[in-house]
């Protein structure tokens, strides 16, 4: 299998994966920044294209299911040399296991707040406010209501205290996709071995939002403590700092690839 892709700009390539309820609308504004410059690469997610589509899963659908097709896809376009990753949400959680997979491949590898729950399990045992979250996760299937969908947002950090996420203008967008959120048994359920993230020599920039999931914010901690070259940044817009704060993640981002090669 293999995502949609679109390439636009030249340069050296930077590769842009979405998360996982609106899929690759979330970077247009980036692309069209940051493609100034560089050759942007944005894949769909294979769950976000199926999900639009209102078709099922497969089976066998896993989080490997996607990082093997972004993999394909990247072939595909003839990119085999390392490059800049940047991957939010569902998303960042797939270019994590990519880049444990294909290290050779990766110049940088930037995670904004990815669900990878494994980290937290290798841990030790989740507290109760996580093991909640992922009880709720693993109910999103089959079809995903609107009152469901209000739930995952308000799980992640989407609601501001206080208000419903069916109040913000973005609402209609988020009905439209809302299917997309089938992944989720697959996010919670995925596992690895942490030693992968200690061999991991890239440089690691991990983005928190200011009051996203508490959760979210608890991986991005353990992961800080596992790869070798990780920093950490947080920035205002709850789960979706790198849109609330886009100029100050753009000069975030634009500073630390800057010091990759130093």
């Amino acid at each position: 299998m293999k995502m949609q892709a679109k390439v636009t700009g030249n340069g050296a390539p930077l590769v842009l994966i979405p998360g996982g309820l609106t899929g690759w609308l979330s970077w247009e504004p980036h692309a069209e920044h940051l493609s100034k410059t560089r050759k942007v690469v944005r894949v769909q997610l294979l769950h976000v294209q199926y999900g639009f589509e209102n078709r099922t899963l497969p089976k066998d659908y896993s989080v490997k299911t996607e990082s093997q097709a972004l993999a394909t896809t990247l072939d595909e376009l003839g990119l085999k040399m390392p490059m800049d990753f940047v991957a939010w949400s569902f998303g960042a959680q797939v270019t994590l296991d990519y880049a444990l997979d294909h290290p050779d491949q990766v110049r940088s590898l930037t995670l904004i707040e990815p669900p990878a729950f494994w980290v937290l399990r290798a841990q030790g045992p989740m507290d109760a406010e996580v093991k909640q979250i992922v009880a709720m996760l693993l109910t999103l299937h089959d079809d995903i209501s609107e009152a469901k969908l209000e739930q995952f947002l308000c799980a992640v950090g989407f609601c501001p205290p206080g208000q419903s996420p069916r109040k913000l203008p973005q609402w209609p967008v988020w009905v439209r996709y809302r299917q997309s959120l089938r992944n989720s048994e697959a996010a919670v359920q995925h596992d690895d071995d942490p030693a992968r993230l200690r061999a991991f020599r890239r440089p690691v920039l991990l983005v928190k939002g200011t009051d996203s999931g508490k959760f979210l914010h608890q991986i991005i901690d353990a992961l800080a403590t596992q790869f070798p070259k990780a920093q950490v940044v947080e920035m205002p817009g709850g789960h979706a700092p790198q849109i609330v704060s886009m100029d100050r993640f753009l000069d975030q981002l634009a500073l630390f690839q800057a010091g990759v090669g130093n």
